[in-house]
């Protein structure tokens, strides 16, 4: 599943890894993560996160952010784009 993954997620994937979280893959841009089995958090590309409350998910909020910062976000890719 890593091989699919963008260098941002593989990142934010072994920083939850590390943090007890289980990665249930990319689905529609996002890197979904499960906390105990259930639904914790999705992190987009760039790097906004839709997240249920659990205090592990709030403690790595910020090396989230942080490793966006380390990892230049393309958005070249990103949607579609008007030409003008």
């Amino acid at each position: 599943m890593k091989e699919e993954m963008s260098p941002f997620f593989s990142a934010v994937a072994e920083l939850a890894g590390s943090r007890g979280f289980e990665v249930a893959g990319v689905n529609e841009g996002a890197l979904t993560l499960n906390l105990n089995g259930k639904f914790a958090a999705m992190v987009d590309e760039t790097g906004a996160m839709n997240y249920h409350p659990y205090k592990e998910v709030f403690d790595m909020m910020d090396e989230v952010l942080k490793i966006r910062a380390e990892i230049p976000y393309d958005t070249s890719e990103e949607g579609m784009q008007l030409n003008m």
